[in-house]
C-alpha cells in the first residue's frame, strides 16, 4: 500500500509541475497593447476574468495552449506554441476567445487545427506585461528640443 501511495504521489507531482510550468498571455489589443489578462492554467470561461470575447494578441511563455471560441472549449479551437501572436485575426480568434487550457500529450495528436506560426522576432517594446506598474503624470510644460541626438533629454 505504501508503494502505491508513494507512486501516486509522484505523478501528481509531476502533473503539477508541469501544470505550473505553463503559462500564457492574452492582450485586449493587437500587438500586445491593452490590458492584459495572464494564466497558468486551464480556464473553461473567460467571462468570470472579465475577458470574454476580449483577446487580440497573445504570447505563449510556456506549454502548448488549446484556445477557444465559446465557453468549456467549445466551438474553433486553435493550438498555440511558444512564441508571440501579435494578432488573432490572422487565425479568425480575434475578439472571439472564450475558454483556454494547456494541451497535454493525448490531445498533442489532433494537431491538424494549429495556429499560424509565432514571430520570428517578437516585438515586445510597445505591450504592457503583467504587473507592470503605470504611472500617470500631469504635464504641466511641454518644451521642443532641437539639437543632435546626443543633447536631447
Amino acid at each position: 500500500m505504501n508503494l502505491k501511495l508513494t507512486a501516486a504521489l509522484g505523478v501528481s507531482a509531476l502533473t503539477l509541475a508541469a501544470t505550473a510550468g505553463a503559462q500564457i498571455t492574452f492582450y485586449e489589443g493587437e500587438g500586445f497593447r491593452g490590458r492584459a489578462f495572464t494564466a497558468n492554467r486551464p480556464m473553461g470561461d473567460f467571462q468570470r476574468a472579465g475577458f470574454n470575447d476580449r483577446a487580440s494578441s497573445v504570447i505563449v511563455e510556456r506549454g502548448l495552449w488549446e484556445v477557444c471560441e465559446y465557453p468549456h472549449f467549445e466551438g474553433k479551437c486553435v493550438f498555440l506554441r511558444v512564441g508571440s501572436y501579435d494578432s488573432l485575426g490572422r487565425m479568425g480568434m480575434n475578439d472571439r476567445v472564450s475558454s483556454m487550457r494547456e494541451v497535454d500529450n493525448h490531445r498533442r495528436s489532433t494537431w491538424d487545427n494549429s495556429g499560424p506560426e509565432p514571430l520570428d522576432a517578437p516585438n515586445y517594446a510597445y505591450r504592457r506585461r503583467p504587473e507592470e506598474r503605470v504611472y500617470q503624470a500631469r504635464v504641466i510644460s511641454v518644451h521642443a528640443v532641437v539639437g543632435p541626438p546626443e543633447q536631447r533629454a
